[in-house]
Order: C-alpha cells, then sequence, then structure tokens
C-alpha cells in the first residue's frame, strides 16, 4: 500500500504557470475596449420650441438704429465710410491715399467720427487683392491705435469685463476691427 501512496504524489514545485496568452488577450480587449468607448458619448441637444402668443413682440435692441464704420483699402487709396443700419442711413464717403500722410488724415477723420459717435467702438476693414501686408498693417494701426492728441472715449456700456474695456478706451481709437474681405475661392 504504500508503493501506491508514493506512485500517485505529484511535485508542485516541478509545475510553471504560464500567463503570456493571457496577456495578450487581454492587451487585445483593452484596446478594442478604447476604441468603442471613443464612439460612445452622450450629447445633450437643447431645443427651444416656438410658443404662440397674442402679445407683440418685445422690442429687439437689434432692430435700432445704429452707426456702421468701414475702411476699404485699395493699393492707392483708403476710403472711409459711414452710415447708419436703418434709413435715412446717411452714407458718407471720404478718400484718402494710401500713404504716410493719408493715413494721417485717415486717422484724424476716424478721431473725429468717433468723436460724433462715442458709443462705436468697431470698424469693418476691407481690403483688395494687391495691396501688401506693410501697407495694411499701417492702415490697421491708424483705424485702431490711439494716439496722444485723440481725447480717451468712455468705454462700452454693455462690455462683459469693465476692467479690460477701461484699458482699450485708453490704447485703441477703435478696439474692435473686424475683416471684411474674407473670401473662398
Amino acid at each position: 500500500m504504500s508503493r501506491k501512496k508514493k506512485r500517485h504524489r505529484i511535485d508542485y514545485k516541478e509545475i510553471e504557470l504560464n500567463i503570456m496568452p493571457f496577456i495578450d488577450i487581454f492587451s487585445m480587449l483593452n484596446t478594442f475596449l478604447l476604441f468603442t468607448a471613443v464612439f460612445l458619448s452622450v450629447g445633450v441637444l437643447e431645443v427651444q420650441i416656438p410658443f404662440l402668443s397674442n402679445s407683440p413682440p418685445p422690442d429687439d435692441p437689434k432692430d435700432s438704429r445704429v452707426f456702421q464704420l468701414s475702411v476699404d483699402v485699395t493699393k492707392d487709396q483708403v476710403e472711409v465710410q459711414t452710415s447708419y443700419t436703418r434709413p435715412p442711413e446717411q452714407l458718407q464717403k471720404f478718400p484718402f491715399p494710401n500713404n504716410p500722410e493719408g493715413r494721417k488724415l485717415l486717422h484724424q477723420k476716424l478721431s473725429d467720427v468717433r468723436k460724433k459717435n462715442a458709443d462705436t467702438d468697431k470698424a469693418t476693414v476691407y481690403s483688395d487683392d494687391d495691396v501688401n501686408w506693410e501697407s495694411l498693417s499701417a492702415v490697421l494701426d491708424s483705424v485702431m491705435l490711439r494716439i496722444e492728441s485723440d481725447p480717451v472715449f468712455p468705454p462700452v456700456k454693455d462690455a462683459k469685463n469693465k476692467d479690460r474695456a477701461e484699458l482699450d478706451a485708453k490704447t485703441f481709437l477703435y478696439p474692435k476691427i473686424v475683416m471684411g474681405s474674407v473670401m473662398l475661392k
């Protein structure tokens, strides 16, 4: 009987467990898990449903008459146009040569326009394709930057950051410049 017991006895020290296939499988599962997690995203859409009402629509400040200033830059000339969004438009055009003396006159005219319309802080600049960058940047400086002889205009009333608006009022003649000549070909 002792022989049988010796024969069935197993030595556990000699067995090695190979876990490399398990590591390979789990690394592949992690890869697929990450790829599928990217495509699973939860989005929230806010939908405003219109409603019917017999009351008159509220007065929209966007419907009010707003002053517009645009600067059209060509190779030889800079033209300032002022108008209003609602009739009477009162369109006015002021041409200036595109050279250093003309840009000084341009800045003086823009300062006068800003004095008459202190609440306007935006100018739209249009440029032709043949205007070189040095000329365009000089016109942008004339439109945007304030010089010492210019008055300091009060900041815009609806500014979100009051400190930033006050700093802009001391630094810029027109702090908001819109480049309006973007064309997609």
